[in-house]
Formats: C-alpha cells, structure tokens, sequence
C-alpha cells in the first residue's frame, strides 16, 4: 500500500467528479467532490492524521458518506467507488488514464476523436502532430503529452491510477500489454 498524499486523494476525487459529470450524474454530487478536492488541496496537513476510528476522514463539510469514501481511500489505498465507476469506463479510456496528467475527459476525447487507446498510440500521435489539432489541444499541451506517454512506456505510470484488479475486471486479463505498450499497476 502506498502512501496517500492530500494531492493525491484530491486527484482521485476531481476524476470521480469527472467522471459523475460524464455520465450526467447528480450536478449537487459532482459538485461535492470538487468540493472535497479543494479542501484537501487547502489543507497543510496530511489529510491521513484526521481519519477517526471509524475510519471516515474528520473534514467539516463533508457528508458522510464522502467521509467514509476518503477514510478508505487514506487508510488502504483505493477508493472501491473510484475502481467501480473506471469499470463503466471504456477499457481503451481506462488504459489513457493510466498516462500522467490524462483524466477521464482528456482520454475519452482521445480515444473518441483519434482513435487512441494506449500510450504508444498517444506517442505515435504527438509525434506527428495529431493531437495538437484537437479543439482546445496546442503545441505545449501535445508535448507534455508526449514526455507523459514516453514515461509511460519507460513503466513510469501515475502512482493512483484507475486500473481495477482482474478480479474486479474479468476482461482486463485479455487486455495484456505487448512489448512497448503500456504497463497495467496495481489498482488504485
């Protein structure tokens, strides 16, 4: 188990709020998580320090049910409502998601507008340019995403990312990387 910094859990939970606003979820909902977020952003101290017994993280302004959610992502590591939401999550998403500084919206726009599913695709893509013709995508956009893919393939993949067990995803077992493709950790 790795340890939990406050950015940490405060990425998770902006790419669970992403992912709510995807699926057109409760906007009051999405709205918390950001919400979460910030605060742990705010805070100056290890978020871990204010876990009570029960396990729920001791943050006013939370509801409870985002507090138990925090609790188990600080004291174990994962967030099993974060690993159950990636699985709704196309698989070709989920494996972008895996590059540094890619969400759930930037790899749903890639997998959807290009046609990428890995980081050697995401590679391959920046390093002719592609990227940088998406809306909203320019030239230092495109190559931060092409030092993040080239790490990715080095087997340097973000420290939380959204990838499920096998247990959890029958289907990622056929998902297996070929040589220079992308390497699945453990989830998050």
């Amino acid at each position: 188990m790795s340890h939990v910094t406050n950015r940490d859990a405060a990425d998770i939970l902006f790419n669970v709020a992403t992912i709510l606003e995807l699926a057109e979820d409760n906007p009051y909902r999405v709205r918390a998580y950001r919400r979460a977020a910030r605060l742990l952003l705010r805070s100056r101290e290890d978020a871990k320090i204010r876990l009570t017994e029960a396990g729920e993280l001791d943050l006013p302004g939370l509801g409870p049910r985002l507090r138990r959610k925090l609790g188990e992502l600080l004291s174990t590591g994962r967030m099993g409502f974060y690993v159950e939401l990636c699985t709704d999550l196309p698989s070709d998403v989920v494996r972008l998601m895996q590059i540094e500084g890619v969400g759930p919206k930037t790899a749903q726009r890639l997998n959807e507008e290009l046609g990428l599913a890995t980081a050697a695709d995401v590679y391959a893509a920046a390093q002719a340019g592609k990227i940088r013709t998406l809306f909203g995508f320019g030239k230092k956009r495109e190559r931060r995403l092409l030092h993040a893919a080239e790490a990715a393939l080095a087997g340097r993949v973000k420290s939380f990312a959204p990838v499920p067990s096998e247990e959890e995803l029958p289907e990622l077992s056929l998902l297996r990387p070929t040589a220079g493709q992308l390497s699945l950790p453990e989830a998050a």
